[in-house]
């Protein structure tokens, strides 16, 4: 008696299967395995600002060298009124590779000649836990730190930001975000800001606001509304080397608003 169907392992092979029709070996694929996190709150208008060139005053020479496959160094030379001088900057990419374009752990960072210091340090721990801190030191003192742990669940990312967190003096900023996949194109979230300390009218002072994402085929709308007003965005890849996106901006208190827009091509033969 034979069956249709037949299937030999061995220690260290691969599993092969045979067809009954042709008889010949094929190797079982895995199973397909999708991502449905939306991402972190703070990429909520990734796609939108992407487009968008970092429009600055004045005149910038930047020149990078790799000097090797996971460490990179960088010279700029800014003329402008707001900022002039020379900067210097390192970048360190480690060798935990998370997706594609995307490993950990990041280390990056830059000084100028006065010893002006920025310094950037991101890791993934295991699946789940992303953690980002952020330092800033001028004139020799330390004038701003923050610390953000995002937990990226199968269908939600939660996040927590304390920023210029001062014991002592009783003061700092926390910052709680919530963003969730409701169907494969929506998600809904929400952030709350907290800030504290003997400045603040009332010792204290909390913005609550909510947003939402919608994806389409080849366009992501969002936004996000609060008390203090309203942002969109819309994002539109109209061919392969041509996208482009739309900005809107609101502040109640001020009651100003500003829209901006912005296209991105590419040449036909890349």
């Amino acid at each position: 008696m034979s069956s249709g169907v037949g299937s030999s392992t061995g220690a260290g092979a691969t599993p092969t299967f045979e067809r009954a029709d042709d008889k010949s070996p094929a190797i079982a694929a895995p199973p397909a395995t999708t991502s449905n996190n939306p991402g972190s709150y703070e990429e909520l208008h990734r796609k939108c600002r992407d487009v968008f060139p970092m429009c600055f005053e004045g005149a910038k020479v930047m020149v990078q060298k790799g000097l090797s496959s996971h460490f990179q160094v960088s010279h700029t030379l800014s003329i402008s009124p707001a900022n002039t001088g020379y900067r210097f900057g390192a970048t360190f990419v480690g060798n935990k590779q998370i997706g594609p374009g995307e490993a950990f752990p990041v280390l990056l960072g830059d000084t100028d000649a006065a010893g002006n210091t920025s310094a950037t340090f991101l890791h993934q721990f295991g699946d789940r836990w992303r953690l980002k801190l952020q330092s800033q030191v001028q004139g020799g003192k330390l004038t701003a730190a923050q610390g953000t742990l995002d937990y990226r669940g199968r269908l939600a990312t939660l996040g927590l930001t304390l920023a210029n967190t001062d014991i002592i003096g009783e003061s700092g900023i926390v910052v709680t975000q919530l963003l969730r996949r409701i169907t494969s194109r929506l998600d809904l979230g929400a952030e709350l800001v907290y800030q504290y300390g003997k400045q603040i009218p009332g010792s204290q002072i909390s913005v609550l606001s909510y947003a939402a994402r919608y994806n389409g085929d080849n366009f992501t709308a969002s936004g996000t509304i609060g008390s203090s007003g309203l942002h969109l965005c819309y994002y539109h890849k109209q061919v392969e080397n041509l996208s482009f996106g739309v900005e809107f901006e609101s502040n109640f208190r001020v009651q100003e608003a500003l829209t901006t827009f912005a296209y991105q091509a590419g040449s036909l033969y890349d």
